[in-house]
């Protein structure tokens, strides 16, 4: 959970073309970054969820190393973050490895605001096409944050605490001393196991199914500390006297500060191999969706724009050299903006909600 901030809109400007005396779209090309995608195989014994990695998690191939939320063009992160996933019919599992030199934390209250301690943290979504999805945090402690939105905070949502993910396991393992300021400490590891019964009330209630893909993102939240006279570690403040801002380091760059933006997530693909072998295969689809949102993001951002060219100049968009035509379409109870493939037809529609439609 972070601080909201205002989209950043990333768009390069095309050229202007003609076609057989006809007027032809005005193109500018779609900046598409592809979000990460992670195989996860399917787990040969049920791990033990104590925080420690054991055999079973051989078979699972280490993501690629966090960076900032803002992309790899800022800062390396001061510490390494990681994680690893497998899966079976019952659970989700996630194994995430956190270096940092002092662990501490002291949140014990279930569903507390536990980003105000350094944390780890999963956002979770069945479907690129549905906008509700699940969020969960947890201290070094294992206390649990776990939430349901209805649809990001941008389009009106709030999130829904009463929703537990029942039947969640939690495991910590502390490679070091825990909150105490005395030592270095190597850092701690996370091992979680996410019931697919809790998870599917998100939205989707078919069966796993070999090669099924979800959105999903993971970041650690990671803050500057002091220690105080009494031993304690706090969140270390400015000459103003306010906190230091946090340090948030994501697997899928998030482009912004901030989480609720789904369309970055990355991907995880279930493979019903329970080791190498497999490629994550992108959604095809995935690129003009991104593109959908990019419309999205301007039209939240400019409200009283009443059409393409009044909201981003142009009557198209060039997504992976593919042209798109953009229509935007204002209606009593808010907005449609749809994008179709100058060659197939195919057209997807996106509504002030973040519900997708492909006609």
């Amino acid at each position: 959970m972070f601080t909201l901030r205002k989209t950043c809109i990333v768009w390069l400007m095309g050229l202007m073309i003609a076609c057989m005396g006809q007027a032809a779209w005005a193109q500018q090309v779609w900046d598409y970054v592809p979000p990460r995608g992670y195989v996860a195989y399917k787990a040969q014994q049920t791990p033990v969820i104590d925080g420690k990695a054991d055999a079973v998690w051989d078979n699972a191939p280490w993501s690629e190393t966090f960076n900032d939320i803002e992309g790899a063009k800022k800062p390396i992160p001061r510490f390494r973050t990681r994680m690893k996933m497998l899966w079976d019919e019952t659970f989700l599992y996630v194994f995430a490895e956190l270096k940092e030199p002092h662990v501490w934390g002291y949140q014990t209250k279930r569903d507390a605001t536990i980003f105000y301690e350094n944390d780890f943290e999963m956002f979770i979504k069945p479907s690129a096409l549905t906008p509700q999805y699940g969020e969960f945090e947890m201290n070094v402690l294992g206390t649990p944050w776990d939430l349901f939105f209805m649809r990001p905070y941008r389009s009106g949502a709030d999130y829904m605490v009463s929703w537990d993910m029942r039947d969640m396991k939690i495991g910590v393992h502390v490679d070091g001393t825990l909150n105490d300021p005395t030592d270095t400490d190597t850092g701690w590891c996370v091992e979680l196991a996410f019931p697919w019964s809790a998870l599917k009330e998100l939205g989707r209630k078919r069966p796993l199914m070999d090669g099924d893909q979800w959105r999903i993102n993971f970041s650690q939240v990671e803050w500057q500390h002091v220690v105080t006279p009494e031993g304690k570690y706090t969140r270390k403040q400015g000459p103003n006297g306010r906190t230091l801002s946090e340090d948030n380091w994501t697997w899928s760059p998030q482009r912004v500060i901030q989480m609720h933006e789904p369309e970055y997530w990355g991907y995880v693909q279930l493979s019903d191999r329970s080791r190498g072998g497999v490629s994550f295969k992108r959604p095809q689809e995935e690129p003009i969706i991104s593109a959908l949102f990019y419309l999205f993001r301007a039209k939240k951002a400019n409200m009283k724009a009443a059409n393409m060219q009044t909201l981003i100049g142009d009557d198209a968009l060039v997504v992976k050299g593919i042209a798109m035509k953009a229509t935007l379409q204002d209606d009593p109870y808010g907005f449609h903006i749809s994008l179709t493939h100058e060659e197939t037809g195919e057209t997807y529609v996106i509504d002030e909600l973040e519900k997708i439609h492909k006609m």
